[in-house]
């Protein structure tokens, strides 16, 4: 199953903000003009997920895999370990023991599609 893991970036702002009246709705976020030059080169530089979720910590990387099964409708309530195994195909890698003993290889490509195995043999 191919999951958006980019999706958890914008669940996560979704909860953040007040409703102030300095906030952008989504239509004027994306018609914004960069802040400054900075802002504009970092706006045209593609995000590498596979580097993203490799710099998180151990509860971020939980969280992110707990996010991505969900999204492929897979149970896991609780991340009891994720362990880096060796890379599919250059891709970053994790077999993911979830609550209960359900085992998953999840994969994150650089496009930030989630790749999940379901590992029920183990």
């Amino acid at each position: 199953m191919r999951i958006i893991v980019p999706m958890l970036a914008a669940l996560a702002l979704a909860g953040c903000g007040g409703g102030s009246e300095g906030n952008l709705t989504a239509n004027d976020a994306v018609t914004a003009q960069p802040l400054n030059g900075e802002d504009a080169v970092n706006a045209a530089e593609p995000v590498n997920y596979s580097a993203e979720v490799l710099k998180q910590n151990h509860a971020q990387r939980g969280a992110t895999f707990i996010r991505a099964l969900k999204d492929a409708s897979l149970e896991c309530e609780h991340v009891d370990s994720a362990t880096r195994i060796a890379d599919q195909d250059k891709v970053p890698t994790w077999r993911v023991t979830c609550q209960g003993g359900i085992n998953y290889m999840v994969s994150i490509p650089p496009n930030g599609i989630a790749k999940i195995i379901s590992r029920t043999d183990r």
